[in-house]
């Protein structure tokens, strides 16, 4: 379930010391709408999950509230305030992760993928298989050289049994979902 996917996301953050690396997002950019089909929300979602990890600012408690509301957006609107509290916390740990890495003195971490399939699809209920989804953790000095690199696969990570992750329409949008 997606549930358990941003908490052992969380775990190996925690796990590995990761640092985040920013601006206030705006009331327009935390509106979600879901997207027009279930590969452009995992896509989308994915994307802002890089920006969020990503973001300088991200120690910021405002910062933090506003990507997990953001990153919450993507997920059907019954689950968001799950969703938002699980992410929020991911956030935070990572945040805090960030100014304490395991090696050197700042890590990152980025998604990197090259697209998205839906391989099966119900009526309102669609799989998205993430192509080449993969996060990679670098450990970097004070002068910024690379010191480490890691690589996982993003599905492996996330502990999606089906390989893919579970999207859900409603109304005329789709929006990822826990099942």
């Amino acid at each position: 379930m997606l549930a358990s996917l941003f908490q052992l996301l969380l775990l190996c953050c925690l796990t590995l010391a990761l640092s985040g690396c920013g601006a206030m997002l705006t009331a327009s950019e935390l509106v979600g709408a879901g997207g027009g089909s279930p590969h452009q929300v995992v896509e989308s979602f994915l994307e802002d999950l890089n920006a969020a990890l990503n973001d300088p600012a991200l120690t910021d408690i405002e910062v933090r509230r506003g990507w997990a509301e953001r990153l919450a957006s993507h997920f059907a609107p019954s689950e968001r305030v799950d969703q938002r509290a699980a992410l929020g916390l991911m956030l935070a740990r990572f945040a805090h992760g960030a100014a304490n890495p395991a090696v050197g003195a700042y890590a990152t971490l980025e998604v990197s993928f090259s697209g998205t399939e839906v391989i099966e699809r119900h009526e309102d209920r669609a799989l998205v298989r993430v192509v080449d989804g993969q996060l990679i953790l670098r450990f970097y000095n004070a002068e910024g050289d690379l010191l480490r690199e890691r690589t996982g696969g993003l599905i492996d990570l996330i502990g999606e049994q089906r390989g893919a992750l579970p999207t859900l329409q409603v109304g005329g949008s789709w929006f990822m979902t826990e099942g």
